[in-house]
């Protein structure tokens, strides 16, 4: 049986609990298909044999007896020094992963994922996870283009089944982590196929890539809540519904996303003391200074910097006193993206939460315009053309619905998706 791993633990043979977790309002609807997101090309492919399990569907908790993997194959392994990707020819790897640790790649970014192909009817993952089982990390499953529930994983328990019951034969499998940085650290060691199952070479990485920095929206925050009454919770946040998401798939674009709640361009939501994502884009994972990621190993044609919601969002300071620090910081950031990205098309964002009604008198909604605008304008005066504005409409909840804390609803994202996929595909013929 060949397998793609990178687990030294001792396999399971004996029982083991698999979580899973229902999805609120729309979550497993998804109009545009299976995710497709970023990884890059460099190869890691160590050995490892496995157990099988049984799981519950979604919504149910169940008990999956292991099972003795088939064999194993080894082959040679490389990994990086740093922040890079590990994919090889059996694993995929979509977005930011810390390769330094010889148990598996670490990522904490909401819609990182992982994608494999493999034979037989049922398959198990193996992570080391460190969120809680209060507030878990959730990862949307997606069988052969399909949603199938949610997989719910925490520091609780290593292994989980993934997927049983399938028609004998060849899948293709996509894991994509719904749930942002501050829910915690997930470390991936293996897939484990079911006994006379093995792991199949996966589909190669499309060509089209797009890197997406932002904060709440571009996580996912709320979005499977019922309302703008509820509080964050991680099995209410779904990156896979979020536009930044729906973007790739649209787009049939691997997708990197960049996104922390709260985070700012120069101050966060009510001036949070912590970094701001200007400070932290450069991270693999995300509250870590180190490892640094490596831009040369994934390179987008398109950066969308969806930005500005948390400095506008309480106690705004005066035009006067904030003109110059955000868009100087602003700036910086996509001087930053340009250096990394020379050839991309950035496009400078303003999203759906702003307005000038709140808060009361701070027109937040027409200065981030405006000096978002301002940005645009003069890099295009010094000869960047490939940067560009736009604004998504403000969201109405008569219309669109809400999610929790006021954030943008499914179907909103879903609007906003189409606005980006259209705004990508005029410049660059996608």
């Amino acid at each position: 049986m060949k397998t793609a791993a990178y687990s030294t633990f001792p396999k399971l043979v004996s029982a083991v609990c698999i979580a899973w977790s229902a999805l609120a309002g729309c979550g497993d609807d998804d109009p545009n298909g299976a995710a497709g997101s970023g990884a890059g090309s460099s190869t890691s492919t160590t050995s490892a044999s496995g157990a099988g399990g049984d799981g519950g569907g979604t919504g149910e908790g169940g008990m999956g007896e292991g099972g003795d993997g088939a064999g194993a194959t080894t082959a040679s392994s490389t990994s990086g020094t740093g922040g890079g990707n590990p994919s090889g020819d059996t694993v995929r790897f979509i977005g930011r992963f810390d390769t330094t640790k010889p148990e598996g790649p670490r990522f904490s970014w909401a819609g990182s994922a992982i994608a494999t192909r493999f034979s037989g009817t049922s398959i198990s993952v193996r992570f080391n996870d460190a969120s809680t089982a209060a507030q878990s990390n959730f990862f949307q499953v997606v069988i052969d283009g399909e949603s199938k529930g949610v997989l719910k994983v925490n520091a609780d328990e290593e292994l989980y089944t993934v997927a049983e019951g399938l028609p004998d034969g060849e899948h293709d499998l996509l894991l994509h982590r719904r749930t942002e940085p501050l829910v915690g650290v997930t470390q991936f060691l293996e897939f484990v196929p079911e006994q006379g199952g093995e792991l199949l070479p996966v589909a190669p990485a499309p060509e089209r890539r797009i890197e997406v920095i932002g904060d709440s929206i571009s996580a996912g925050y709320g979005i499977d809540g019922a309302d703008e009454t509820c509080p964050f919770t991680s099995d209410t946040e779904n990156n896979y519904l979020a536009y930044s998401s729906m973007i790739g798939r649209l787009l049939e674009a691997d997708t990197t996303i960049v996104a922390w709640s709260g985070r700012g361009v120069v101050r966060n939501y009510d001036d949070e003391a912590a970094p701001t994502m200007p400070d932290i884009y450069g991270r693999t994972i995300a509250d870590e200074e180190q490892p640094a990621w490596d831009f040369s190993s994934w390179v987008p044609q398109v950066v969308v910097i969806n930005l500005g919601t948390n400095d506008f969002s309480i106690n705004v300071p005066g035009d006067a006193q904030f003109r110059e620090p955000f868009t100087n910081a602003y700036e910086g950031l996509v001087d930053t993206v340009r250096e990394n990205y020379p050839e991309a098309y950035i496009f400078c964002t303003i999203g759906p939460m702003l307005s000038d009604s709140y808060p009361e008198g701070a027109e937040a909604l027409s200065r981030a315009r405006d000096y978002i605008g301002q940005v645009v304008e003069d890099r295009t005066a010094g000869g960047d053309d490939r940067v560009r504005f736009l604004e998504f409409p403000p969201h109405d909840k008569a219309t669109d619905g809400l999610g929790c804390d006021w954030h943008p609803s499914a179907k909103k994202n879903q609007d906003m998706a189409e606005q980006l996929a259209d705004a990508i595909s005029e410049e660059l013929g996608w």
